[in-house]
């Protein structure tokens, strides 16, 4: 029998818990060839949300390209990807394709080759990069990709999709912030989808009226999946697989994973195998008892990961740490808090933002208060679990 609950890879439509505003949304601001800009945190199914609208957009006929920004090392790779995915998209004769494109991309002047064995286009570019700047290559390649968009039958939706777009701007700098909103601006037939998870540099980006972004969109930011959609999901797969389950330990679950859906996912994950492993032929039912057992069994088995991340940490960072579980998050530059830091206001805001851009903290800004998260809640689980406190 296969585990149900599925974690570590793009979901598609069938897995996807809720979520299906957010899909309708990517899929319309491409149909509509508007501006989308999605925020959220890692491990809250951003992802998979893209490639769900990807999906179901190619059902379509739709030409839609969706890159993860960090997986490229410099502007110009990216702007190359682009170029050789748009060259895959198009049907016909290789040699009118390539005319195609070098048209299109004309101020660029790619210079493409395709091979036979791997199916794919490579392109190298006609401009010298040391003359022609990063911020000026992806404009000109965004109008080219406007202008392939324009040539393909007006019901066929065209997209360009940057998942972790925040990465594009520390490649390239405020000017290209600048260089994309100009090019951008006055496209009408592409619908591009903007998408990131650190939440801070992207809510900054978007919401600060001085910044190029500002309004230049609609923008998302994403929310937990509500606890009561996951309940629904977490009894029926358990149910239907056989085990009965007692409602604290779903309520458990969602709490040791605070709500995020990669971690619930997981652990429901853990506690299903477990279940089947140690009773295989009796009842099973899923407890509390089960659950804690299940997510030491998992953080256990993260610790060497997490060992090597708490060790790389300062005193004054672990301290913050513990500070962070004690507090759940909250009032982090209090007087209580930072006397129990046992340092500074300035040393405690300052870990904090370097654990931040560490990924290790996040910030989740309410129109009250602002609280940190671990990103990975499991691994408080592991503080607890190993320091004991």
């Amino acid at each position: 029998m296969k585990n149900p609950f599925q974690f570590g890879r793009e979901l598609g439509a069938g897995s996807l818990v809720d979520r299906k505003e957010e899909v309708a949304a990517v899929k319309r601001a491409i149909r509509d060839g508007n501006k989308l800009f999605l925020v959220g945190p890692r491990r809250f199914g951003k992802t998979s949300i893209l490639k769900t609208a990807t999906d179901e957009l190619a059902g379509e006929s739709g030409i839609v390209i969706r890159l993860d920004v960090e997986s490229f090392s410099s502007v110009d790779e990216l702007v190359a990807r682009i170029i050789s995915v748009s060259a895959r998209a198009l049907e016909g004769d290789l040699r009118r394709v390539g005319e195609q494109i070098r048209r299109v991309f004309s101020r660029i002047k790619p210079e493409l080759n395709y091979s036979v064995a791997d199916g794919e286009w490579t392109v190298k570019f006609g401009v010298d990069p040391e003359r022609v700047t990063s911020p000026v290559l992806i404009a000109d390649a965004l109008n080219g990709f406007e202008k392939l968009a324009r040539m393909q039958p007006q019901d066929r939706p065209v997209g360009l999709i940057l998942d972790e777009f925040q990465r594009l701007i520390e490649l390239g700098g405020r000017e290209l912030e600048g260089q994309i909103r100009a090019a951008i601006q006055t496209h009408s037939r592409t619908g591009y989808v903007f998408a990131g998870s650190k939440t801070r540099m992207l809510h900054d980006m978007v919401m600060d009226r001085t910044r190029p972004f500002y309004r230049l969109g609609t923008n998302i930011f994403l929310q937990p999946v509500p606890r009561g959609d996951f309940e629904v999901f977490l009894k029926k797969q358990f149910s239907e697989t056989g085990i009965t389950v007692e409602i604290s330990a779903v309520d458990l679950i969602m709490d040791l994973a605070e709500d995020v859906p990669f971690n619930i996912q997981q652990l429901a994950h853990q506690c299903w195998t477990d279940l089947k492993e140690s009773n295989k032929s009796g009842s099973q039912a899923l407890s509390d008892n089960v659950v804690l057992s299940s997510l030491e069994v998992l953080v256990r088995q993260q610790d060497p990961f997490y060992a090597q991340i708490w060790n790389s940490l300062t005193a004054i960072q672990q301290r913050t740490l513990r500070a962070v579980m004690m507090e759940k998050g909250a009032n982090m530059q209090s007087l209580r808090v930072v006397r129990s830091v046992g340092s500074g206001a300035p040393t405690v805001r300052q870990a904090l933002i370097s654990m931040s851009s560490m990924t290790i903290l996040r910030e989740d800004q309410t129109a009250h208060h602002k609280l940190y998260r671990f990103e990975d809640p499991f691994f408080a689980s592991w503080i607890r679990l190993t320091t004991g406190r």
